[in-house]
């Protein structure tokens, strides 16, 4: 069947090469974008943002060695295309929008840019449009040209490939999940520097974790709540919560307590202060990338046993 489409990857990542190409589903392949691809995906970029595009792409490094008679050295010089990644699907375009969702829950994440439609043989033939995501994808384009490239482990992409099918079927579990999906999934387009993703990240770990305050409660039951309970369920997590990476040797419960002030300093209007007693958060953008680490721990936790989830919720 002809492909009617492509979605590339704009996450700064890299596969094993015996992974490629991957099958997702039937209709949906992951692999590496073909040159003629690439071309049109650096037409449209500059096209669309003229020469800021070359400062928002960064390229694959090629080692070149230099011999000048009587020593040698390796020196790395631009190759003329990125290593890019693309989705290639066919029939109806909204499966990649829950494609999508998913691809929020792997670690590191897949963010999604700009979509090709076109009909023929590939994408030189009878293009029969585009589809771009406008200024949040250029953010996420921007962001991610200044990262290091991640590799995506081959357990990550059965990963994707098995939270894909759970999605999709009738009963899948995650469908239960679909708020938290649709909102981790909408953070992603939010700047990493952004005191909303901050927000955004919080109701999500509150949606999965914390009750209402009964009225037998005090006024900071969110924050003992959050204190408890996520240092019970990160027992179970998948990757380990990295405490001293992000804050140095601080007690967890502490973490939370600055973390949660930051939120509500947030909500509040109140200006963001990183001096003195806050001095281990650092800022704000190290708040949200581990925030983001808990709140995607949570979602698969929540996948997996479901049930523990519900009852530490509602204790």
């Amino acid at each position: 069947m002809t492909p009617s489409g492509i979605t590339f990857i704009y996450s700064n990542v890299t596969f094993e090469n015996a992974d490629l190409p991957f099958s997702i589903s039937e209709s949906m392949t992951l692999r590496a974008a073909e040159k003629n691809e690439i071309e049109l995906f650096n037409k449209h970029l500059e096209e669309t943002y003229g020469k800021l595009s070359q400062t928002i792409v960064p390229f694959d490094q090629e080692p070149k060695e230099i011999n000048n008679g009587e020593t040698s050295k390796t020196i790395y010089i631009p190759s003329q295309y990125r290593r890019w990644w693309v989705i290639e699907f066919n029939g109806y375009n909204p499966q990649i929008l829950d494609l999508e969702k998913v691809a929020t829950l792997i670690n590191p994440k897949l963010k999604f840019g700009v979509t090709f439609l076109y009909r023929g043989p590939n994408l030189s033939g009878s293009q029969s449009g585009s589809m771009f995501g406008g200024d949040a994808i250029f953010r996420i384009l921007s962001e991610e040209a200044r990262k290091k490239y991640q590799k995506v482990e081959t357990k990550e992409l059965h990963r994707l490939k098995s939270y894909y099918e759970n999605f999709c079927s009738p009963d899948g579990t995650l469908k239960n999940f679909k708020y938290s999906l649709d909102l981790f999934n909408e953070s992603s387009y939010l700047w990493i520097h952004s005191p909303l993703l901050t927000l955004s990240l919080f109701s999500i770990i509150e949606s999965l974790t914390a009750h209402k305050p009964r009225l037998t409660e005090t006024l900071d039951s969110i924050t003992h709540q959050l204190k408890h309970k996520i240092n019970l369920l990160s027992r179970r997590f998948d990757l380990k919560l990295e405490y001293k990476m992000y804050f140095g040797e601080i007690n967890p419960q502490k973490v939370w307590s600055k973390l949660y002030a930051i939120r509500s300093d947030i909500a509040h209007g109140q200006p963001l202060n990183f001096d003195n007693k806050n001095i281990c958060l650092k800022d704000i953008e190290n708040v949200n990338l581990f925030l983001n680490s808990v709140v995607r721990e949570l979602i698969k936790l929540s996948i997996a046993e479901p049930e523990l989830v519900k009852d530490i919720q509602e204790c």
